[in-house]
């Protein structure tokens, strides 16, 4: 909504300028209007409203869940997903894309404590991570029966609590390595089905998560590599074959934005030297390499893909103003006085600030010439 209001207040300043006419400026602001998500605050309050329903419902029940019989128990649960499926579907036969959604998440939500509840009433056996999996499964197959952009972030969302599950465990079993891609691809194909754009940035986060999972389990810096090798990949071919992964995937910026993220959380942990093995030279060694390997890939986000993708521009600023940062406190903090320092600092912070400036002049007459070109 904000976004929208935005671009309305441009229009008619280009309006007022005398840039656009006025039936040009009607169907701009026609065309935002019609291609606006409508989920604005009042859906992110929904939203949040029906996690908090959803949370008094669990700790309601669990609270009384002794003093009530066995079948009322098994009622309530059904009733709340009956009413929630059920009536989400009706509101959204109405046309209502908000409130619809908010039935249909707290639907999951009891669903998942409906399991965990059940399977306490009856004192079955089995792991955490075992009932996250059916919570998962049932909210993949609400999914794809109701067509829910909701539901498939309520099941990402699951899907990474299997992993922090998994985690709790101690991963006394190998099976998420080949499990956990799998819930994901399934993720992105109702994601696709569903025309959840915003499930995508979910799957996105949930898979870098897995991926450094992966690594603490292992504790192999093989896992590392092949993570900055893939990151490198995502950016460079969103970089070099814009048009083709826009093609295939109609998602190249995102893709190229969090394979940079990637890139640069593994180029921190070799920084920060988690591990030990990982080069034969010394800790200060590590940091040094590491330290100039991060600063090169701000530089060349910047440099490649600034001009055109946001979050790679944003992210390279921010890596490269932290980072220049830390080795200033790093090297010149040891050795000088505290006002000294807070004057060095005062000063790199400026000149940080004075190669933003040039950076976006620099970067944004490239995309002007970019966009004259094409």
């Amino acid at each position: 909504m904000a976004f929208s209001i935005g671009i309305k207040k441009h229009i008619a300043r280009w309006q007022q300028a005398g840039l656009i006419d006025e039936v040009t400026a009607d169907l701009l602001r026609k065309d935002v209007e019609k291609t606006r998500s409508g989920f604005g605050l009042g859906g992110i309050l929904a939203v949040l409203g029906a996690v908090l329903l959803g949370a008094a419902i669990i700790s309601l029940v669990a609270a009384n869940w002794e003093a009530m019989p066995r079948l009322v128990r098994v009622v309530m649960i059904i009733s709340v997903l009956w009413i929630g499926f059920v009536g989400g579907a009706w509101r959204a036969s109405l046309g209502d894309k908000i409130f619809s959604q908010v039935l249909y998440l707290i639907a999951a939500i009891t669903f998942g404590a409906g399991i965990a509840l059940i399977g306490q009433m009856y004192h079955l056996s089995g792991e955490a991570s075992d009932a996250v999996l059916l919570w998962i499964a049932g909210t993949m197959i609400a999914a794809f029966c109701l067509r829910s952009g909701v539901l498939v972030i309520a099941a990402v969302a699951t899907t990474a609590l299997y992993i922090l599950i998994i985690l709790d465990e101690n991963m006394k079993s190998q099976t998420y390595l080949w499990l956990v891609p799998l819930l994901l691809f399934i993720s992105a194909g109702l994601a696709w089905y569903a025309k959840a754009g915003l499930a995508r940035h979910f799957i996105a986060l949930t898979a870098i998560t897995y991926v450094f999972v992966v690594w603490a389990d292992m504790n192999d810096a093989t896992v590392l590599w092949i993570a900055a090798a893939a990151g490198s990949a995502l950016f460079l071919a969103d970089t070099f074959l814009t048009n083709m992964v826009e093609r295939f995937s109609g998602w190249s910026k995102a893709l190229a934005g969090y394979g940079f993220l990637m890139l640069i959380i593994t180029l921190g942990l070799f920084q920060f030297d988690f591990f030990d093995n990982i080069f034969s030279s010394t800790t200060k060694g590590n940091e040094v390499v590491s330290a100039v390997a991060i600063l090169a890939s701000a530089i060349g986000g910047l440099t490649l893909s600034g001009y055109r993708n946001l979050a790679v521009r944003w992210l390279s600023y921010t890596v490269f103003s932290l980072e220049v940062l830390y080795l200033a406190f790093k090297t010149i903090g040891t050795l000088i006085g505290t006002a000294s320092f807070f004057l060095c600092a005062g000063v790199l912070v400026l000149l940080l600030a004075a190669f933003v400036v040039r950076m976006e002049r620099r970067l944004q007459a490239k995309t002007a010439a970019a966009q004259g070109a094409a």
